[in-house]
């Protein structure tokens, strides 16, 4: 099966010899799958960032059938790809299916907050806790605006637009137990949840991550467990959520 992994915001695909999906493409490989791991701008625009990923499949898969397995905004460059056909890749027998896993699919409470004016009133406070949190993280706030509520809007439904693709989704409903996420997430997740009154995973809210064919139960972990690492120990050591194998029960949906 030719597999692609898209990533999400901020991080590449690689970097200082860690990859965005922990383990994931080699896991899959030995088990006979051909997995690209795309790499794409990683703050750059929802358009530039579908086109790279358009070139790097041509160029990986020049032909036959494609899966897609795209993590937060990959779900949603993805999803521009196939929109406009870049490349003739939402052509049928090309991608066959995208999976999305936590896509802000109608943005995000937090790029909402933090890509817009400093705000003047009781959000303030809020908006340099949070702020300060991005920038632990080294994003840049400016590239968060790919990622509002009025951007994600402007994405291609593709959905709509080229049915005979099959769109699954997944959402992260936060960790089990009195945090819902890692220390550094809890800003956000209370702030997501204060915003939406949903759960979330401290980057995504509930509806924002449903498109296509929504996937039940929910994955309980927080946004950066899914890719098998954890915040609170800087991802060292063995992942507190079974990432592997919920990517293999993923698989297993695919042929059906």
């Amino acid at each position: 099966m030719n597999l692609v992994l898209a990533s999400g915001f901020l991080l590449p695909q690689q970097f200082l010899g860690v990859n965005y999906f922990r383990d994931v493409r080699s896991h899959l490989t030995q088990a006979g799958h051909r997995v690209l791991a795309t790499t794409v701008p990683s703050t750059g625009t929802c358009e530039q960032r579908a086109q790279a990923l358009a070139n790097a499949i041509q160029q990986e898969f020049p032909t036959g059938p494609i899966h897609i397995i795209a993590h937060s905004m990959g779900g949603l460059d993805s999803r521009m790809m196939i929109g406009n056909n870049l490349l003739e890749l939402a052509e049928p027998g090309r991608i066959v299916s995208l999976t999305t896993l936590s896509t802000p699919h109608r943005g995000s409470p937090v790029a909402d907050l933090l890509a817009g004016p400093k705000p003047g009133d009781a959000r303030r406070i809020i908006y340099d806790v949070i702020g300060g949190v991005i920038g632990q993280l080294g994003v840049p706030t400016g590239a968060l605006a790919n990622l509002t509520t009025e951007a994600a809007s402007r994405v291609p439904d593709a959905a709509r637009t080229h049915p005979h693709i099959r769109y699954r989704s997944y959402f992260a409903s936060g960790r089990p137990g009195l945090l819902s996420t890692s220390v550094l997430l809890a800003p956000t997740h209370n702030y997501i949840h204060q915003v939406t009154g949903q759960d979330n995973d401290g980057v995504v809210a509930l509806e924002s991550a449903r498109y296509g064919d929504f996937q039940q139960p929910f994955w309980e972990c927080d946004h950066i467990d899914m890719m098998g690492y954890n915040l609170d120990t800087a991802g060292v050591g063995k992942p507190i959520f079974p990432h592997l194998e919920k990517i293999d029960a993923i698989i297993a949906q695919l042929g059906s």
